[in-house]
């Protein structure tokens, strides 16, 4: 009887010291919060804040700068406000642990705020929503080890997601549709789960963490399919029609180039061949940047699917002995049809 009252009371002191150590508890709402505005600014900014409304790199920069920062602080700063009532509510106080944790949260935030608007600068912009996704893993992964263990899994899980997206080379737009997903899927059934399985078995916890996954991903791809967009023939309007350009059509590239070392002719054009057929649509005469390459699915512009990527500048003298730039290239054609990932 003794040794059991003894087994019994070292257990309690054993919840007790855990408990010391998981103090750290996420909100309802703030899984929401972080959930729907953060699915609302990754789904729905490349559509807000194009090159058609802002030409101007700078502008089109700053322009993103100020939404990221309205929005996520805003967001922040509400998500403080209300954790703070809630636990007043319930007569808690705010632990030392979350507090620090928070101000790590929101220094996350802002790595991804001035690394979006960096890449307008500097390149890069195709890893974006790759970054997203591993800094909201860092958030939650954070808040996960001094939270409940299914926290702490998920955060992880979530990091893992987004590096091996930017491994696997999956499309720009499936990573842009994978980062929403996991902002509006992922936290609030986060939240949902944490909630059913406050403990228990590591056979659940691994059983709910595969759920987490099954369904941000599922989500994503449900979404990216519908958004690509695989019908034979699209939807004309008036004083809009299809071209269909052969194989080996001669197409010719401009390029703009401005700058302190060099420019380039407005005129100066280089010529090129298309290796397989294309459709674009043309709206008034002109592309409207719907196109799509050798009877696949239809595509716009800002889809992402192509990428010109200029590997080496190498400088050199003509035959003539005048100065001659060579660029590397490749137009990334690992989403045309017949192409293996």
């Amino acid at each position: 009887m003794s040794a059991t009252l003894e087994q019994l009371q070292l257990q309690s002191i054993q919840s007790m010291l855990a408990a010391g150590h998981r103090s750290v508890r996420l909100e309802r709402h703030s899984l929401l919060l972080i959930g729907g505005v953060g699915g609302f600014v990754a789904g729905l900014t490349e559509y807000l804040i194009t090159a058609e409304r802002f030409p101007d790199l700078t502008q089109r920069a700053l322009v993103l700068l100020v939404w990221l920062s309205g929005w996520l602080g805003g967001v922040s700063l509400l998500d403080h406000h209300l954790t703070r009532r809630a636990r007043e509510r319930r007569d808690e106080t705010l632990p030392f642990a979350q507090a620090q944790i928070t101000r790590a949260w929101w220094m996350l935030l802002g790595m991804g705020t001035l690394g979006s608007c960096a890449m307008f600068f500097y390149g890069g912009g195709t890893m974006i929503y790759g970054l997203w996704i591993v800094l909201l893993g860092l958030g939650v992964y954070l808040f996960g080890l001094f939270s409940r263990p299914l926290i702490e899994w998920i955060g992880l899980a979530t990091v893992l997601l987004g590096v091996a997206g930017l491994a696997a080379g999956l499309s720009y737009q499936m990573t842009h549709w994978l980062a929403a997903s996991c902002f509006a899927v992922g936290m609030p059934l986060a939240g949902w789960l944490d909630r059913r399985l406050p403990g228990g078995a590591w056979s659940r916890q691994l059983g709910a963490l595969l759920l987490w996954m099954v369904a941000v991903i599922g989500s994503a791809l449900l979404v990216a399919r519908w958004t690509a967009g695989t019908e034979e023939t699209p939807r004309l309007a008036a004083g809009e029609r299809v071209l269909r350009l052969a194989s080996g059509t001669p197409v010719a590239l401009q390029l703009d180039l401005s700058g302190p070392l060099m420019t380039a002719s407005p005129q100066a054009r280089l010529g090129m061949n298309l290796t397989l057929p294309v459709e674009v649509v043309l709206r008034d005469g002109e592309p409207d940047g719907r196109y799509r390459i050798a009877d696949g699915p239809w595509h716009r512009i800002r889809d992402g699917v192509l990428n010109l990527k200029i590997h080496r500048l190498k400088p050199g003298l003509g035959a003539d002995g005048q100065p001659v730039v060579r660029a590397e290239a490749v137009l990334d054609g690992r989403f045309l049809p017949g192409d293996t990932p």
